[in-house]
């Protein structure tokens, strides 16, 4: 149904008549009354899209310019004015109401300007015939039809585009939390590192890779020693402070392309792509140093707390596969936990199963 200007919708479409207001400029006053006769002849059709009509009439281009079009439904336009060209009047309102349809009349010695007015937004051209009062209403019929559709249309678009926008907003949301989640799924949540699980996987990786292009893999198993003592006289509560200080030291002295990860109860683990041993001895020792910097600061009473570091290196130890490396680490892990006393206490898998302790 045609959105009637001026209609008020607010108690229903059958509140008030359907007034169909039309603007009519023509010189010609003869052709401006068969136009008004035919259309209001045709409102009496109970059929029709209007219950009622009223027409303004206009004979110039000038006095076009002077009237408010915005309460107009449609705009009926002559192509020959007194003043001037039809063509022109209809840049006029095209500019002044680009939503209201216009429909241009003429006769045959306008055809030219028939195709002009057609490309400049006229939704009908419609020749002065002996069948004028016929093919008048139906044009206006066929504008109302064009001027509702073009409406419906604006209004689709305007939906689709806060749906489309509103979608943008829903996607984006649905992304962070996707990435959420699988920062959540890859992360120990007490100390903030991968969780066995996300190293497992970058382990599979890094090894391929290295097996692949014959480089360097280093992997670290490290152990607190007397945590269990720890919880048994201080609580719970300080040994996972004592945790989250252990995986706080590891991950400041990794790089980017590491994986620090805590691997289970009080064992964390650090994989080390493109890293010789000495350089994995290096941060080993770093880290055995800083994490007893950092606990001198804890008031632990008389508890004794340390760290205990094994090497599993792939050209060092020689290990056939990724889990023979991390069996390596923690066997060398377990030979530095049994050298109590010797500090630091880090220990590197050989290749014949011994372990060789590193300098201080």
């Amino acid at each position: 149904m045609w959105t009637w200007k001026g209609a008020d919708h607010s108690s229903g479409a059958s509140a008030s008549p359907r007034m169909l207001r039309v603007l009519l400029v023509e010189s010609d006053v003869g052709i401006m009354s068969r136009i008004k006769s035919s259309l209001t002849a045709h409102a009496m059709d109970k059929d029709v899209g209007w219950d009622q009509m009223a027409c303004r009439t206009l004979s110039t281009l000038r006095a076009l310019h002077q009237v408010d079009l915005s309460p107009f439904d449609v705009i009926i336009s002559g192509a020959s004015l007194e003043d001037g060209c039809g063509l022109d009047a209809l840049v006029f309102i095209q500019g002044t109401t680009p939503d209201t349809p216009v429909i241009m009349i003429g006769d045959a010695c306008d055809a030219g300007i028939a195709v002009e007015a057609i490309r400049g937004g006229a939704v009908e051209f419609v020749l002065q015939t002996a069948e004028l009062d016929i093919s008048m209403p139906l044009a206006v019929e066929k504008a109302l039809v064009h001027g509702q559709l073009r409406y419906e249309n604006e209004g689709l678009q305007e939906d689709l585009g806060r749906s489309m926008a509103d979608l943008a907003v829903a996607n984006r949301k649905l992304e962070k939390s996707i990435r959420q989640l699988e920062v959540t799924a890859r992360t120990d949540e007490l100390t903030g590192l991968a969780n066995r699980r996300w190293l497992n996987l970058m382990l599979e990786g890094r090894w391929d890779e290295a097996d692949r292009h014959e480089v360097a893999l280093a992997f670290l198993m490290f152990d607190l020693d007397g945590f269990k003592q720890l919880n048994d006289r201080l609580g719970h509560h300080r040994g996972d402070e004592l945790l989250r200080v252990l995986g706080s030291v590891i991950s400041d002295n990794c790089r980017s392309i590491d994986v620090a990860a805590r691997y289970g109860g009080d064992e964390f683990c650090l994989l080390m792509p493109h890293t010789d041993v000495d350089a994995a001895l290096q941060v080993a020792q770093r880290i055995a140093k800083a994490f007893r910097l950092r606990i001198e600061a804890l008031d632990l009473g008389d508890v004794d707390v340390d760290v205990s570091i094994g090497i599993g290196h792939r050209d060092v130890s020689m290990p056939p596969c990724a889990e023979a490396l991390v069996r390596h680490a923690d066997e060398a892990m377990y030979a530095a936990k049994a050298a109590r006393g010797a500090a630091p206490r880090v220990m590197v898998r050989a290749a014949g199963g011994e372990h060789i302790r590193s300098a201080a």
